[in-house]
């Protein structure tokens, strides 16, 4: 489950990983490696901007997209580093099998550019990291390399390149980009903190409402694009003041064991928040039918009612069910939905489903 709680590392349009979780990933890899061998599979669209201009910024986003997907059906870490630069990560040390790969994704961005009528789509650079210590220096030295070789050398078409630390710039330069990216991560690191106090819930350490909308606004424009449904549980629980009324660390403690009983029971991708401040939770299943909510909240509801027999005071909860895009397709819509089927739950009897009708 995606509880939220980082700057985002991934970049919406393509669903790459983007600059700052390259940085992160290799800053990380670089510092703690034995020296091993490894490459990177560089993309660099052609003539990225004039297409823009000429074909708008709406088709020039499907064409990222497309580029997006190429890389991730390789199943292997991709990133997109800037607006027209992506990135594979490739761990095998045989150069042979990582120029099979990078030569099968430039075919394969060459080949499906028809649909954009797209001719010479990419440089494709596959850089050679040899058995030595590197810094993240290196890499933007390497990559820099790269793209003037491809523009000026290689006919923006397809290229290998092997990188030594020997060939570098100087050392200051070296240590210059070192510290912009150590900045770069120390403001990352500061922004988690303060992404964390605005979207997490203190009590329970589920995102907060701010973060339920956030997703659900994501989910919806997720699903414009695929056309696929979802469905949104919201999730009341049934006389819960009675923790209350022993003291407020009890009823405290009671939400953080419901909040922990329900994320435990949901699937990976589901995205559960505590909403507002009481006893209430909403719950986005992704690609989700009816008769599939259905399924997953019988299991919330009967796990609470089952589990809960032995805490100090057993509880129940009623839950309420909305689909997009049958039951709306806006967050106010769907919202309003989702809560009106919960009342219902509550206004017959409490401990039940109820799907918005």
């Amino acid at each position: 489950m995606n509880h939220d709680k980082h700057v985002e590392r991934i970049d919406a349009l393509t669903g790459c990983a983007n600059l700052l979780a390259f940085l992160e990933t290799f800053s990380a890899r670089l510092a703690s490696q034995t020296d091993a061998a490894f490459s990177l599979l560089l993309i660099d669209l052609n003539n990225f901007m004039f297409f823009n201009n000429q074909h708008g910024q709406a088709r020039g986003d499907s064409v990222l997209h497309w580029v997006g997907i190429v890389l991730q059906d390789t199943g292997l870490p991709a990133y997109r580093l800037g607006d027209d630069e992506f990135l594979l990560s490739l761990e095998d040390e045989d150069p042979v099998k990582s120029e099979q790969i990078a030569r099968s994704v430039f075919e394969r961005l060459n080949r499906e550019s028809k649909q954009f009528e797209i001719v010479n789509p990419a440089s494709v650079i596959l850089i050679h990291f040899q058995k030595e210590k590197l810094e993240v220096a290196d890499l933007w030295i390497a990559i820099s390399d790269a793209l003037f070789d491809a523009k000026v050398f290689g006919d923006r078409g397809f290229l290998v390149n092997t990188y030594t630390h020997a060939s570098a710039i100087n050392n200051y330069q070296l240590s210059v980009i070192n510290m912009l990216t150590e900045r770069l991560l120390s403001l990352a690191n500061r922004l988690d903190d303060t992404h964390q106090i605005a979207y997490l819930d203190p009590v329970t350490q589920l995102p907060n409402s701010i973060a339920g909308e956030r997703e659900l606004k994501r989910a919806i424009e997720t699903s414009e694009r695929t056309k696929a449904e979802f469905s949104i549980l919201f999730i009341d629980g049934d006389n819960l003041r009675f923790y209350n009324d022993i003291s407020y660390s009890a009823g405290d403690n009671m939400l953080r064991r419901l909040a922990a009983l329900l994320s435990s029971h949901l699937r990976p991708g589901d995205f559960i928040a505590r909403w507002r401040v009481g006893d209430e939770f909403l719950v986005l299943l992704p690609g989700t039918t009816r008769e599939d909510a259905l399924i997953v909240a019988e299991r919330l509801r009967s796990q609470v009612e089952s589990i809960s027999q032995t805490w100090e005071i057993p509880i129940t909860i009623s839950l309420g069910i909305a689909i997009y895009p049958l039951h709306g397709v806006t967050v106010e819509e769907l919202l309003l939905a989702v809560e009106k089927a919960a009342k219902q739950s509550k206004d017959h009897g409490k401990n039940q489903i109820t799907v918005f009708e």
